[in-house]
């Protein structure tokens, strides 16, 4: 042949059986060494070999297996110009063991597979054929390792160099040699071995109780072995705190969790261990937080306890606290400090014996009352009657209050015109209207250069007639008369504080009011000196 053909080797043949059977590969791994003498077809034209080689096997799927050999030796042409030789042929075989006695001493072995013939130094163009090739011996085991080997050989090459490429030749050989198992055995005995088995597996055994677990023994071929012909049969808790157990299988709930049973024996010098998981469950415990709710002021707090207990009445220690919104209200070690108003869940958390459990509260925090606000009215000393002129003796009023609009640089003012309910109502808006700007006008004047950082922390409203604080002077009568063109003076005097502007401090972003102020805001002024 033209090409040389080396890739088929051992794994070759292993790949011929089926990979589902491939769980016995590797069990025994064999080496050996071995003479052949080879009778050569005489179409090849050289004269027969004796040489020497090498061989390896592994088993593949119980008596199913694999193996190689390669083997050197001298040879000479026959034929001009009588050149010297050498034979080198490697043998790749997937090889069937059959036992031939009871004891598995001898076996019958049978291959077959792929050979590549190497002829070093022919004078031909191609030292290389490859062929088919089938084996037949016999394997006799002294012992548990060493062996010897009887083959015989037949490899069939389709196209011998020596002839054309529709010719066969047939070469035969005879071998002697001796096998060592580096893996296994020589024999394809099956060794004693034996398992011990614990039942069931897995368990759940509440704490306090005993469980008795099952110990069996048997050999490979699932013959039962009497339990007192185990030596040394013994058995341990992975973790004594969760279980314990004695040496025939029985255990013991201590507390909750999971602990490994380990139980092993002695039989024929082989030690073998079974295992069972025993799981002891947690106790059932509770949960209680108190009180149920509670109510606090922002800035305050409110005490909470919580207790986790289990069935024996033991304490699970501290829980973990967390609250719904921690802008209305947060909570350490069970104390809810209100820090806005609204309502919030408050959550006491534990987690014991693998699994956690909730209990919830709820707090209300108030806001605290508004404080009072700054007020200060602008009345019949600082403006005429039917005159929106801010008088002289009005600026020491207007200072406080621009004093403290200085020292404040968040505060805001309202400035508030109003009439008595002389005139048409018309009449007195406009009059209110304009008291109210010729306030605004002289707190500005008065501020100087200061004015522009004011101005926008002013607002200006009026309600002319609407908000009357005092009534009628002569005839307590409200609404006031239809004809409102006669004034006595008494009336005008009662009337006096009816012609103001109020300047009041404004709270919480709020802007001009909407409507009359309450009696309630009035009685609760406090002064724009005593602002901080």
């Amino acid at each position: 042949m033209t090409r040389k053909l080396v890739g088929l080797s051992l794994l070759a043949a292993v790949a011929a059986v089926s990979t589902a059977q491939a769980q016995n590969l590797g069990e025994r791994v064999e080496v050996g060494v071995f003479g052949q003498f080879t009778k050569i077809d005489d179409k090849i034209r050289m004269d027969n070999v004796l040489g020497i080689g090498g061989r390896a096997g592994i088993s593949v799927y119980k008596w199913l297996g694999a193996e190689a050999d390669i083997q050197i030796g001298k040879t000479k042409a026959t034929r001009n110009p009588f050149e010297d030789i050498t034979y080198r042929p490697f043998h790749g075989y997937g090889t069937l063991t059959l036992p031939m006695t009871p004891s598995k001493k001898a076996s019958l072995i049978l291959g077959a597979g792929y050979v590549n013939s190497v002829y070093a130094g022919r004078s031909t163009a191609n030292e290389y054929e490859d062929g088919f090739s089938a084996l037949a011996g016999l394997k006799f085991c002294g012992n548990s390792k060493w062996g010897m080997r009887l083959d015989g050989i037949i490899d069939r090459n389709p196209s011998p160099n020596e002839q054309e490429l529709t010719g066969t030749s047939m070469n035969f050989g005879g071998r002697v040699g001796v096998s060592y198992a580096l893996r296994g055995a020589c024999a394809t005995v099956t060794p004693f071995d034996w398992a011990l088995k614990i039942d069931p597996s897995s368990a759940t055994v509440n704490r306090g109780q005993n469980r008795q677990f099952a110990l069996s023994a048997a050999d490979a071929q699932q013959k039962p072995i009497e339990l007192r012909k185990v030596q040394n049969l013994t058995c341990s808790s992975s973790d004594a705190n969760v279980a314990t157990v004695d040496n025939t299988g029985k255990v013991t709930a201590v507390r909750n969790g999971t602990a490994e049973i380990t139980c092993k024996g002695i039989v024929k010098k082989l030690e073998r261990t079974a295992r069972a998981t025993v799981t002891v469950p947690p106790p059932n415990w509770t949960l209680t937080v108190s009180p149920r709710n509670g109510t606090a002021m922002v800035g305050n707090t409110v005490p909470f306890t919580a207790r986790a207990v289990d069935a024996d009445n033991v304490d699970l220690g501290a829980v973990t606290w967390s609250s719904s919104n921690n802008g209305i209200a947060t909570v350490s070690n069970g104390t809810v400090t209100c820090v806005a108003a609204g309502t919030v869940t408050i959550t006491a958390s534990k987690t014991a014996y693998g699994s956690t459990k909730s209990e919830t509260t709820s707090v209300t925090c108030n806001a605290p009352p508004p404080p009072p606000a700054a007020r200060v009215a602008l009345d019949q000393t600082l403006f005429d009657f039917d005159r929106a002129m801010v008088l002289k003796a009005g600026n020491d009023t207007l200072k406080v209050v621009l004093e403290a609009m200085k020292r404040i640089p968040t505060l805001r003012i309202s400035i508030e015109g109003h009439t008595d309910w002389y005139g048409s109502e018309a009449y007195n808006s406009k009059l209110a209207k304009s008291r109210a700007e010729a306030v605004t006008k002289q707190l500005l004047k008065l501020a100087g250069k200061d004015a522009d950082s004011i101005k926008d922390r002013i607002v200006t409203s009026s309600f002319g007639e609407q908000c009357v604080v005092t009534r009628d002077g002569d005839t307590e009568q409200e609404p006031p008369p239809a004809d409102r063109s006669k004034i006595s003076a008494a009336n005008r005097k009662a009337q006096s504080p009816n012609r103001r502007v109020e300047i009041w401090q404004l709270l919480d972003g709020k802007g001009a009011p909407t409507g009359c102020r309450s009696a309630d805001e009035r009685n609760q002024r406090v002064s724009f000196g005593d602002l901080k």
